[in-house]
């Protein structure tokens, strides 16, 4: 009987190598944590409360200008929103993430975003990013245009990782629904805003992103909306981040929108502007 010869062996060899090494290879690209996401969550302590604490003040005031003023812009960078999804969202709204979603993240590019976030899958724990190109094509509209999606290194199709993330948005009142775009035929999310009670006098118009921060504005438009100042978060949402000390609320002035004042921020925020209710 003829013997195989040695080249056969080798390739027969391979062959049955990258069929026993091919799972292995799929885990640890789908388990792979990318760089970038792995810089962003592991971020000191003491840095993290800092760029908190700016966010916060930051919008506060946001919220004083859109109360005050017919036009309003912000700037955020993406430390500090990554810094508030790190404290205030998941001691506050944690049960407003999706379930298996944990430690959530933007990073802020050249007219696109970034946003990463761990995914419990039975006993797969990924870290699945999305890199989006947003746009508000009319005001309370914004369009996210979808360009990549990743499991670890993993392309991922977008109906599979995105179908429950929309029935959660959906669940807690956002009206998110999905096109495709003419040109590249790509997925985009259309994320509409509706104010409460039919209000339509905060409106966001522009978005621009670039390297490290991205910038809101839009106008605020009062005399269209009921009487009163613009639907808005309250001052007590805005303020969690901030120490507190125990009031009674029969004993707190209440503000215009019904809600005890807070107290006194901490002394590193004071100088900053307080919103009038």
């Amino acid at each position: 009987m003829r013997k195989p010869s040695k080249r056969v062996l080798v390739i027969a060899t391979t062959v049955v190598a990258a069929l026993a090494a091919a799972p292995a290879l799929a885990w640890l690209s789908l388990t792979h944590t990318p760089t970038f996401y792995r810089t962003m969550v592991m971020v000191p302590p003491e840095r993290r409360e800092a760029e908190a604490k700016r966010f916060v003040a930051q919008s506060l005031q946001l919220r004083n200008d859109i109360v005050n003023e017919p036009t309003w812009e912000a700037v955020f960078s993406d430390d500090e929103v990554n810094a508030w999804l790190a404290g205030d969202l998941v001691t506050y709204f944690a049960d407003q993430l999706p379930p298996g979603v944990h430690e959530p993240r933007v990073m802020f590019e050249m007219d696109r975003v970034t946003l990463a976030f761990g995914l419990d899958q039975g006993p797969v724990r990924s870290v699945v990013w999305v890199v989006a190109r947003p746009r508000v094509p009319e005001p309370n509209v914004l369009e996210l245009t979808l360009e990549k999606i990743r499991a670890g290194m993993l392309p991922v199709p977008a109906e599979q990782i995105l179908d429950r993330i929309t029935a959660h948005a959906r669940g807690r009142g956002l009206d998110v629904t999905w096109k495709r775009d003419d040109d590249e035929k790509l997925p985009v999310a259309v994320i509409r805003y509706t104010p409460h009670e039919g209000r339509d006098d905060v409106k966001l118009e522009r978005l621009f992103i670039r390297k490290g921060e991205i910038r809101l504005a839009g106008r605020s438009d009062r005399d269209r909306g009921a009487v009163g100042s613009p639907t808005l978060p309250s001052r007590r949402v805005l303020q969690s981040k901030f120490p507190k000390r125990q009031i009674q609320a029969d004993d707190a002035e209440p503000t215009a929108d019904g809600e005890p004042v807070p107290p006194e921020p901490a002394t590193a925020l004071r100088n900053s502007t307080t919103p009038a209710s």
